[in-house]
């Protein structure tokens, strides 16, 4: 069977599987077909991507046809009935969704945002194509929050300089067309004012050009660095954050589904980047700020990291690379705040990683879609413990002898203190865990080898695009320095024999 696409639900309860034959969704724990358009057609049917809302029977259904990838589905799957269907003008190559938002990401360079209740467009962002030269299809570089906050994450270089990023009134257009997004230019004062509000400057780039400036249009910040990243409003239309990651171009992003951790990887492969952001308590435009920083280490080597993601109680991220090394890293529990963590770590950061319009559905959708979208908040599987430290524990380090309030009180004032700051840091944090896939088929199709998912009893799950089995892994419990190899505990095959 040719795959086309994988997906976990939100929760990692169901794995997806479109293929040239059609599409099957199965349990995750225990294993097990859950359901199978290609058994129940004699005809193949070529699915191209599938999404399924958490647990409910609500999916989402792009065919692959004669005619590309520009028809979108809403199936009740229970009742395997077809709620509405969407023309694009071009292919779609991806689909995010959560409760309230479907998000529709599109070859030519569009992104649609569909209000998931009534299937509505509410937004149409206007981004770089996502086509090479030759015409080949670039793997979408955005994450979208599992949470009703809705944050979409996406590389600022990927913002054409020509969309509108914060009028959140769409006008109306043909009842059989999307509607089309007011455009306000970089030149534009209102844009010029409200970009400058989400912007966030740490101790990477506080020696940037940005802080002098008046007014920080988009074309600024783009040709101030390929690494800086958005965090856009997907309920609000609106920025609400925008700061700078890496100094290289951004390969690889992910959110947690509480949208409160935000892991990036640049094009060198060697640091992921986890941010912790919060609410800023005294601004007036609901920015976002960020409060922690932890870097995370990958390995020496650079190479191109293809999938990141968030187990649900954020205590652990899973990365893939081209390497075929699955590196799994701890978060919550050592993270350090970003004041303490953010010049040390850019050190080692700076001299090794980065030195060098459809057709919509009728207004009254049947009851169907509402129920669907009703369901119970996943709880979370455990609670994060926070780590108490003593007076006596800040001696184990000079670092977090530095990291006392009074201490820092005293570096403030030092003529000198950036440069202490870059004498005095801890080492980005090395992976606890690791798996060594026992495949490797160089020159894939797929822009990636898994898809990464977590049980919940804790198993790891990688979803391999070249063999489609799905291997299931036990992680080590051991607490100790050295790295160890997770034990495969089961495989399952997706595809037919």
């Amino acid at each position: 069977m040719d795959i086309n696409d994988l997906a976990f639900n939100q929760d990692f309860s169901y794995i997806l599987v479109s293929s040239a034959s059609g599409h099957k969704i199965f349990n995750c724990e225990p294993f097990g077909e859950f359901y199978s358009l290609s058994a129940n057609k004699s005809v193949a049917q070529p699915t191209a991507i599938l999404r399924m809302l958490f647990s409910t029977s609500l999916t989402i259904i792009v065919p692959k046809g004669p005619s590309g990838t520009r028809i979108l589905h809403v199936y009740n799957l229970k009742q395997n009935t077809k709620i509405c269907e969407l023309t694009f003008p071009l292919d779609i190559v991806d689909l995010m969704l959560n409760r309230k938002r479907l998000v529709v990401f599109l070859e030519v360079g569009q992104i649609y945002i569909y209000d998931l209740s009534s299937i509505r467009v509410v937004k149409i962002l206007d981004v770089n194509s996502l086509l090479t030269s030759d015409g080949k299809k670039l793997p979408v570089l955005a994450a979208l929050s599992a949470n009703d906050n809705s944050l979409l994450v996406l590389p600022i270089l990927l913002i054409n300089t020509q969309t509108d990023l914060f009028n959140s009134v769409p006008s109306t257009g043909g009842s059989n067309s999307h509607p089309n997004t007011p455009v306000l230019r970089p030149t534009d004062s209102s844009v010029l004012q409200t970009l400058g509000q989400f912007v966030e400057f740490t101790q990477k780039n506080s020696d940037t050009n940005l802080l002098k400036a008046d007014v920080v249009t988009l074309e600024d910040i783009q040709s101030d660095s390929p690494g800086w990243v958005l965090v856009y409003d997907t309920i609000n239309l609106k920025p609400r954050l925008v700061y700078k990651a890496h100094d290289a171009a951004i390969a690889k992003i992910a959110i947690s589904h509480d949208g409160n951790y935000i892991a990036t990887a640049s094009q060198k492969g060697t640091i992921v980047r986890v941010c912790h952001v919060s609410q800023d308590p005294v601004s007036e435009s609901s920015k976002l700020i960020i409060s922690l920083i932890t870097n995370l280490r990958r390995g020496h080597n650079h190479t191109t990291i293809n999938a990141l993601l968030f187990n649900l109680d954020l205590t652990l991220l899973g990365c893939s690379s081209d390497s075929n090394t699955i590196h799994l890293f701890t978060v919550k529990e050592r993270a350090t705040g970003a004041e303490n963590a953010d010049a040390a770590d850019d050190n080692e950061y700076s001299s090794e990683e980065d030195s060098q319009g459809g057709k919509s559905s009728s207004e009254d959708l049947n009851e169907n879609l509402a129920n669907l979208l009703l369901l119970k908040q996943p709880e979370s599987t455990s609670k994060g413990k926070e780590n108490k430290s003593t007076y006596f524990s800040a001696l184990k380090s000079s670092k977090k002898l530095l990291n006392n309030l009074y201490t820092k009180s005293l570096m403030k004032k030092l003529p000198y203190r950036n440069y202490l700051d870059s004498l005095i840091w801890e080492k980005p944090r090395r992976s606890f865990a690791y798996v060594k896939l026992p495949e490797y088929i160089p020159n894939s199709k797929h822009h990636k080898n898994v898809e990464i998912g977590f049980t919940s009893s804790g198993l790891l799950m990688l979803a391999s695009y070249n063999t489609g089995i799905l291997y299931q892994y036990r992680l080590p419990r051991g607490a100790g320095d050295e790295r160890e190899e997770c034990g495969l505990m089961s495989l399952n095959s997706l595809v037919d024999v």
